[in-house]
């Protein structure tokens, strides 16, 4: 899935000479927290939010100091940054004012694994979404939230393996795997995407310094790799479930259409098991 698929566009825009209460206005107006700044050119300059406007109308704290000689140090560092930010926006006149620069932005085909690790900062709720430098939309916190209600809704969370067993969930998890090196990214934003419950992210366990998610259906679990092996002889990772119980695992799998050849002992006392999903992607079972 990429950024386009759930981005906002057209993106709300204000320019950087707009007045605060036409900033005001526009977030008022339009029911949203922050909007990208434009130059006169329509260029990015960076984002302003409702945190900006509350700022600028606080009480000032003056921050406090250790005299020293004829100067004075700051007691706390962070104290001071927020005394000068809190400056800056107090004589704010316009849009452009109260701009930070550097905002994190992507672009339309921005693999949406990749926002989402971006929006994890708690500093960043929005990010500007460009197309040849130009604004074409925004991601915010809203869009992803409106995303996980999708998925969450998509399969019963008291549905059996059977009576998810047609849906082609099994590729796009691949995908999935490709792209995201955060487990807990994947845990918290695609669980459910094999119809299976997925444990809570505490549980997940890091197998021989690599980490796995636990999926888990009545009495069988797997626990999947997020990287991926390479098998000789093909172009593409494959997906690897470390399993418990060989046989039940395998009856699971080909209820879902995957295709798995005979098990074999690939060392001692490892069993393993090659086979494809209904793609045709190459996927592992291994019993240790």
């Amino acid at each position: 899935m990429l950024v386009r698929d759930i981005m906002t566009s057209p993106a709300i825009t204000v320019r950087a000479g707009a007045k605060i209460p036409e900033v005001a206005r526009l977030l008022r107006a339009h029911q949203i927290s922050g909007m990208p700044v434009l130059d006169d050119d329509g260029a990015l300059l960076g984002i302003v939010t409702d945190h900006d406007l509350i700022l600028r109308n606080a009480p000032v704290r003056e921050p406090r100091y250790f005299a020293i000689l004829s100067g004075y140090i700051p007691l706390s560092l962070e104290e001071h940054r927020h005394y000068k930010e809190q400056l800056r926006h107090t004589m704010a006149v316009t849009a452009g004012d109260m701009t930070e620069p550097g905002v994190p932005t992507v672009t339309p085909e921005t693999p949406l694994e990749q926002a989402m690790e971006l929006m994890l900062d708690p500093k960043v709720t929005m990010l500007p979404v460009l197309d040849n430098n130009e604004v074409v939309g925004v991601v915010t916190r809203t869009d992803l939230v409106r995303l996980i209600e999708k998925l969450e809704g998509a399969v019963d969370p008291e549905a059996t393996a059977q009576e998810v067993a047609s849906e082609p969930v099994l590729s796009g998890l691949c995908e999935v795997i490709l792209y995201v090196q955060e487990m807990s990214v994947m845990v918290h934003f695609y669980r459910d995407q094999l119809g299976l419950r997925v444990e809570e992210p505490a549980d997940v366990a890091d197998l021989s310094g690599e980490s796995w998610v636990v999926f888990e259906t009545g009495a069988t679990k797997l626990a999947l790799h997020s990287g991926g092996q390479q098998r000789p002889g093909e172009s593409a990772p494959m997906l690897v479930f470390a399993v418990a119980d060989l046989a039940a695992a395998r009856t699971l799998l080909v209820e879902r259409g995957v295709t798995l050849e005979e098990p074999f002992e690939a060392a001692p006392g490892v069993l393993v098991c090659h086979g494809r999903d209904p793609e045709g992607n190459p996927l592992a079972l291994e019993q240790r």
